[in-house]
């Protein structure tokens, strides 16, 4: 894909490809194809990089930070970090209806990966809440994030300050 898009040589060019796909990743989306969810969010990142809508993108985040492997986290984070900011409404949402629905969003997978075993997932969770966090958002989940002071980790205690 990104062979494609440097090949081009007009900005029409570039749309057509861009286009085509995005098309291809919505495709496998609707399919729910596990094995490429990550390359598509990829995908889905560097077209945002060039500035083209990739908002339909956003779900498939979610469905990555909720997945137990490591390097599906660390792209689900980064697309979530890349693709949101604490101005979308997903993440108002997000947190409005957190406590009728806890299992269904975003922070609920920061607060399970807060509380995770593995340093470099309570990483990820903190680079992630970092990045995108509301003031709502700050304020639900400041007692985990004070807690994560006293983690046997000395590189989460240093993200965490």
């Amino acid at each position: 894909m990104i062979r494609a898009i440097r090949a081009c040589k007009t900005a029409a060019e570039e749309r057509a490809v861009v286009r085509k796909e995005c098309a291809a990743i919505r495709t496998s989306m609707n399919e729910n194809d596990q094995d490429y969810r990550h390359r598509n969010l990829a995908k889905l990142m560097f077209i945002h990089m060039l500035g083209y809508p990739t908002h339909f993108g956003q779900m498939e985040c979610l469905k990555l930070i909720a997945s137990a492997g490591f390097p599906e986290k660390r792209i689900g984070y980064l697309g979530l970090m890349l693709l949101l900011d604490e101005r979308q409404e997903v993440l108002m949402l997000v947190t409005n209806s957190l406590k009728q629905y806890p299992n269904l969003h975003p922070i609920f997978y920061l607060f399970r990966d807060l509380n995770h075993s593995n340093q470099y997932i309570v990483g990820l969770a903190l680079c992630a809440l970092g990045n995108i966090c509301s003031a709502e958002m700050a304020r639900d989940l400041a007692p985990e994030v004070e807690r994560l002071l006293q983690f046997r980790d000395p590189n989460v205690r240093k993200k965490v300050s």
